[in-house]
């Protein structure tokens, strides 16, 4: 195993980088390459993010119950006022918005970080917001490794730190985006999903650190991805 993954913190976005792409991994988290490239069809991507972003922070005062203030954004603006109405806040609930646990599988960390978490009497509700401009369905999203990490990290360990008795099915991930949808796509959750789920991300883990990444320190041959090649930020750095 490489030396980098001795203490190393798993996350649905490190496990989906080697999931994408074995040596986009080895770029970013063995190598710690931090590689922006500033061509024009970068651009979008990275006023995306930023995009992205601003409206995390806006949706973090709100269930924060911190003043907004004057939203310049006209954009925001309906998008807040679509998951106020969505999502009208209830005093009986608790809201935790950016709200990161963490949970040891196997003698590995792996890190959880929620845009929002709702826990209810007797339910827990985890709450993606969406803000790219292709919009999802269920299909893309059932599957996702972020939809696997959070809602089996949801049941391992906001009950224990909460002493809430939940029910595993009462546990639900909901993506919203509030360009396109007025209500959220809904994965449900249950007891069988949740070992695949474990066992899902064991098995990803120990590809991770079987992986030969430099100097023979795995026994799994280090592959590139090809057909991610036009959407990865190491395209030209890989393929000159």
């Amino acid at each position: 195993m490489n030396k980098n993954l001795n203490y190393f913190r798993y996350s649905q976005n490190s496990i989906n980088t080697y999931k994408s792409c074995p040596l986009k991994f080895k770029f970013k988290y063995i190598d710690n390459i931090n590689w922006k490239y500033d061509d024009f069809s970068s651009e979008e991507y990275y006023t995306s993010l930023k995009l992205g972003r601003e409206f995390h922070l806006l949706c973090e005062r709100y269930f924060s119950n911190i003043p907004l203030g004057n939203i310049e954004n006209n954009k925001f603006n309906k998008w807040i006022e679509k998951i106020k109405t969505l999502l009208p806040k209830n005093d009986k609930n608790l809201y935790l918005p950016e709200y990161e646990i963490r949970y040891t599988l196997n003698g590995n960390e792996i890190l959880a970080k929620y845009d929002l978490v709702v826990i209810g009497k007797n339910n827990i509700d985890i709450w993606d917001w969406k803000t790219e401009a292709k919009q999802i369905n269920y299909k893309n999203v059932e599957s996702r490794i972020q939809t696997i990490v959070y809602l089996a990290l949801a049941k391992e360990v906001i009950p224990k730190i909460f002493k809430l008795n939940i029910k595993t099915e009462d546990i639900k991930m909901k993506y919203y985006q509030p360009e396109f949808d007025e209500e959220p796509i809904v994965i449900t959750y249950d007891d069988e999903k949740h070992e695949k789920y474990i066992k899902k991300l064991s098995e990803y883990i120990d590809l991770i650190k079987r992986t030969n990444y430099q100097d023979n320190d795995g026994d799994i041959p280090i592959e590139k991805n090809e057909k991610h090649c036009n959407y990865c930020e190491f395209n030209k750095l890989c393929n000159n």
